[in-house]
Parts: C-alpha cells; structure tokens; sequence
C-alpha cells in the first residue's frame, strides 16, 4: 500500500484556461445540448418565414414586387441571424462556466480513483468552494476514511501477530510449551479481533467457474 505523502495527493497541473473554463470533456457534450435549441428555431425560422419568401421570389414575375421581397428578405436576415449568432456565442460560452462547476469536481474525483486503483488512498477528497458535488465529495472522504482506518487496524494486527508468532518461535525452541500455548490464545484473539473489523465491509463472494 503506497505512504500517504502531500506529494503524492498532488493534483496534476492544469493551465489557467484548463482551471478557469475547459477542464473535463463533458463539457463538450452540454456545449452541443446548449447549441441544438438554437440550431432548432433557427432552422424554424428558416421553414416558416424564409421559406415562403423565397416561395413568393421565385414566383413572382413583378419586377418591383421581387425587389419588395428581396428587402424584406434582407431586413430580416439582417435583424435575426446575427441575433441567432450572438445567442449562439453567449450560450456557448456560459455552458462552458456552467458545467465547470461540476466538471471540475469529476476532473479531480477521477484523478484520485486513478491513484486509488494504484493502492494510493487519499488522505483527504475536497472540491473547491462553490463547485457542486459537495455532498458526493464528503460521502467519498468518508468512505476513504472508513478504508483507511480499517486497513491501519489490519496492519497492526497483522504487526502484532507476527511479533507474536517470533516469540513462539524462540519459546518453542527454548522447550517453553505452556508459553506456546499462552501465545497460541494470544494470536487466536488477535485472529477474531481481525475479523470483526472485517465484517463491516460486505465483501461478494466469487463463485467458482
């Protein structure tokens, strides 16, 4: 199991652009579901006003009725599309800051899954202030907590018993018998004390193939 070092609990650095606005791809999949109402009524715009507009240009034959249309066509387009554009802009970027604010918090949680997969438990898990996934990050920290205090007791116990089972050694050889056997209850108590610790955690059984 890997020491717990403040190096260790480091979290890779990122630049400032990364930090501030683009730090987990998911972004990228609420940036398209930001846009795709927009792209819809812009596409509705085109159906009901544009369409049938350009309906009416082919049409006409009236020169003076086909320049009345090509106005009309102009005027709008030049009111609605940059409207769409800069809506299409602002969105997009607000959906960036947005979901920052939980893309951060799995950014880092994946980070410390990673170097838990490795045997590297974490002395702490924290988001920033003002990130969401406040309460996922404190149920995490403490269920680190929970694994760390039980694997701390395992290893004292496991320390203890092989203290134990020296000094059995040495008295078996000196001919001490009652001291084994005083020693051998030793290391049976030891050995239920290990198991309960372990019975707080609901390990599945692996069925043989």
């Amino acid at each position: 199991m890997a020491q717990h070092t403040p190096a260790a609990q480091a979290i890779p650095y990122l630049p400032f652009w990364r930090r501030q606005f683009y730090v987990h791809p998911i972004q990228r999949k609420y940036f398209l579901f930001t846009l795709f109402p927009l792209a819809f009524c812009a596409f509705l715009v085109i159906l009901t006003v544009f369409a049938p507009l350009n309906v009416a240009l082919h049409g006409s034959a009236d020169v003076i009725e086909r320049t009345a249309i090509l106005q009309q066509i102009y005027l709008l387009g030049s009111r609605i599309w940059p409207a769409f554009i800069i809506a299409m802009a602002v969105c997009g970027v607000h959906s960036f800051f947005v979901t920052h604010k939980f893309a951060g918090p799995i950014h880092r949680m994946e980070k410390i899954l990673q170097r838990v997969e490795d045997g590297d438990l974490p002395v702490a898990v924290r988001v920033r202030r003002g990130d969401d996934l406040q309460d996922f990050a404190s149920n995490l920290d403490g269920a680190f907590k929970t694994i760390s205090s039980t694997l701390t007791a395992i290893k004292e116990q496991q320390a203890q018993a092989a203290k134990e089972l020296a000094s059995l050694h040495e008295k078996a050889k000196a001919g001490l018998n009652g001291d084994v056997v005083k020693g051998l209850e030793v290391i049976g108590r030891n050995h239920r004390e290990l198991e309960n610790i372990l019975a707080n955690f609901k390990v599945p059984t692996i069925q043989a193939q």
